[in-house]
C-alpha cells in the first residue's frame, strides 16, 4: 500500500483538482492522509467533506507548523509500505501511483523518481528509464538544471525513512525538500529516473513551495539548507560538495538584488549574505554547474554587495537598451 500525503494550507482554490486527480488513480491501493496545517480558509471543511466521499481518505488537523512539519505528521501517521508526498496546489495523472510503484518492483528500487509536465512540451519525453547508483544520483539531484529536488515526484520507502530516523528538517523554510532527499538519497541502493511526465506542477498558485520576492525569514533559511547540505556531502561526495556551496554563492547573488530593489534595510541580513558569499566564493568562480554569466560582476560582492548590485543593474539595462540577448541566468 501506499501513503500518499497531502500538507494542506489555505488551499481552497486548488485543493478539489488535487484530490479529485488523486481519488481517480488507476492504482487503487493507497491511503490518502491529508494534513491540515492550521488552515485559516475553507481548506478543513474540503478535507473533512472529502473523508466522507471516500474510505481511503483521512484527515489530521493540526496547528499551523509549516510544510516540514505537516509532512513530518503525515510519516507519523502513516501505514502503507511506500509513501509520497504531493502539493495541493498541483494535480497528477491517472498512472502517477501505478507507474511509480511498477518501477520500483520491477528494479526493486528504494527510490523512483518520475518528471513534471513542462510549459513547452517538446521538452517532455517519455518511457526513458534509467538505473543510478547514489553518488550519480545525488549529483544530478543538486544539478540546477537536472533533477528537481522536491519531493512530490518521488516515490520513497517508508521503511528507509522510519529505519534512518529521516524527517523533514523543520529548522528551514526554504529548500528543505531538496535537504531532505540529499539524506535519503545517501541511504539508498538503487534509485530509478522515469523521463514519463506525471505531475503538473503549477507555477501560478503560489502555493506551498512557492518562492517569496522578498527576503522573508522563510528565503532567508535557504542559506542555511545548501550550508547544511554542502556537510552533509563534505568528505563523501566532493561534487556534491561543490554544487551545494556554489549554488548557496548564486542564491547570495540573487538575494543581494532582492535587498537593493524591495530597500530593505538591515545591516545583518546584507551582512550574513555578504559573509556567506565572502566564505564560499572560491568554490563557486571555479564550479562549472554555474555559467560565466552568473558569475559575472561577483568580484564586486566582497568589495561592496551595492557595487555588484549598480554593476548588474547597469548591464541589464544595457541589455534592455541595446537589444543584447540575455542568456538564462540565475537560479533559485
Amino acid at each position: 500500500m501506499i501513503s500518499v500525503i497531502v500538507p494542506v494550507y489555505d488551499m481552497e482554490q486548488y485543493l478539489e483538482r488535487c484530490l479529485q486527480s488523486l481519488v481517480s488513480q488507476t492504482c487503487r491501493d493507497f491511503e490518502l492522509i491529508l494534513v491540515d496545517d492550521g488552515s485559516k480558509d475553507a481548506s478543513a471543511v474540503i478535507c473533512d467533506n472529502w473523508v466522507k466521499k471516500d474510505e481511503r481518505i483521512s484527515v489530521i488537523h493540526k496547528q499551523n507548523g509549516g510544510l516540514s512539519s505537516a509532512r513530518n505528521c503525515g510519516i507519523d501517521n502513516a501505514k502503507g509500505q511506500f509513501i509520497i508526498f504531493p502539493d495541493p496546489d498541483d494535480w497528477v495523472e491517472p498512472n502517477y501511483l501505478e507507474r511509480l510503484t511498477a518501477l520500483q518492483s520491477k528494479f526493486d528500487a528504494d527510490l523512483c523518481i518520475c518528471e513534471r509536465f513542462h510549459a513547452n512540451p517538446e521538452l517532455d519525453v517519455p518511457g526513458i528509464v534509467t538505473v543510478l547508483d547514489t553518488e550519480t544520483a545525488l549529483e544530478k539531484l543538486m544539478h540546477p538544471d537536472l533533477f528537481c529536488g522536491f519531493a512530490w515526484n518521488k516515490l520513497y520507502d517508508l521503511n528507509v525513512i522510519k529505519s534512518n530516523d529521516l524527517r523533514f528538517d523543520e529548522e528551514l523554510g526554504m529548500a528543505q525538500d531538496l535537504h531532505f532527499n540529499v539524506r535519503y538519497f545517501q541511504c539508498c541502493r538503487k534509485i530509478i529516473y522515469d523521463t514519463t511526465p506525471l505531475y503538473h506542477y503549477d507555477k501560478t498558485t503560489g502555493g506551498v513551495t512557492s518562492g517569496s520576492v522578498s527576503l522573508t525569514q522563510r528565503k532567508m533559511s535557504g542559506l542555511k539548507t545548501y550550508i547544511k547540505i554542502g556537510e552533509l556531502a563534505q568528505g563523501k561526495y566532493p561534487r556534491v560538495e561543490e554544487i551545494a556551496y556554489s549554488t548557496l554563492c548564486n542564491l547570495c547573488l540573487e538575494y543581494i538584488v532582492i535587498y537593493y530593489k524591495k530597500k530593505v534595510r538591515s545591516k545583518a541580513i546584507i551582512k550574513e549574505i555578504t559573509d556567506t558569499f565572502r566564505t564560499y566564493r572560491k568554490i563557486f568562480y571555479h564550479c562549472d554547474v554555474y555559467p560565466p554569466r552568473n558569475k559575472r560582476f561577483s568580484r564586486l560582492v566582497p568589495i561592496h554587495p551595492y557595487l555588484y548590485y549598480m554593476a548588474r543593474r547597469a548591464d541589464r539595462y544595457a541589455e534592455r537598451l541595446w537589444g543584447i540577448r540575455e542568456d538564462k541566468a540565475f537560479h533559485a
